[in-house]
C-alpha cells in the first residue's frame, strides 16, 4: 500500500553527491515545463506503452495544474512526485513519481526521467533509488513498470484513477 502512515515523515528531499532530489513544488513549474517540452520526444510511454505526454499541444497552464495536483497529492499522502537536480540546484535533470497501485501485490509503482544530457546513467540512478525507496520508504519491492518487465507483460492499468 503506498499511503504511508501518518507518523511517517515523507521526505521532502535527498542530497547525492551527483544529484538532489526535492518534492514537486508549484514554484519550478515553469522550469520544469521547459525541460518537459524539450525531452518531449523521451517522455512518451513513461507512464504507459500508448502514452503520448506531454503532447505537442501541452501548454504551460497545464502543466501548472499538474503541479498543483502533484503537491495536494503529497500534502494528501496519496502519490508522491519529485524533481531531480544538479547538486548546487542549477539545472533541472529529471522527475520521480511514485504512485499507489490498482494491484494488491504492489507496494507503489515507480516511474523516473532523466534529459538525455544527464551527467549520470539510468542504472546508477535507479540502483540508489531503489535503495532510497528501501531504506527511507520501507517498500521492499517497489514495482518499476516498463522497465521491471516490458509494458507487454504488465498486468493492466497503472494507478487508480
Amino acid at each position: 500500500m503506498l499511503k504511508p502512515s501518518k507518523r511517517f515523515v515523507v521526505p521532502l528531499d535527498e542530497r547525492h553527491e551527483n544529484w538532489l532530489l526535492k518534492a514537486c513544488e508549484e514554484s519550478q513549474a515553469t522550469l520544469e515545463f521547459l525541460v518537459l517540452m524539450r525531452e518531449r520526444d523521451r517522455l512518451h510511454q513513461l507512464f504507459r506503452p500508448d502514452d503520448g505526454w506531454p503532447s505537442e499541444h501541452f501548454s504551460l497552464e497545464q502543466h501548472q495544474q499538474d503541479v498543483q495536483w502533484q503537491v495536494s497529492e503529497r500534502l494528501s499522502r496519496r502519490s508522491f512526485a519529485y524533481s531531480l537536480w544538479l547538486p548546487d540546484e542549477s539545472e533541472l535533470i529529471g522527475a520521480v513519481h511514485l504512485y499507489p497501485s490498482v494491484l494488491p501485490e504492489v507496494e507503489v509503482e515507480v516511474f523516473f526521467w532523466l534529459v538525455a544530457q544527464c551527467p549520470f546513467g539510468e542504472a546508477e540512478f535507479e540502483r540508489w533509488l531503489r535503495r532510497w525507496l528501501a531504506a527511507r520508504w520501507r517498500w521492499k519491492k517497489p514495482v518499476f513498470p516498463g522497465r521491471d518487465m516490458p509494458w507487454a507483460d504488465w498486468p493492466g492499468v497503472t494507478y487508480p484513477w
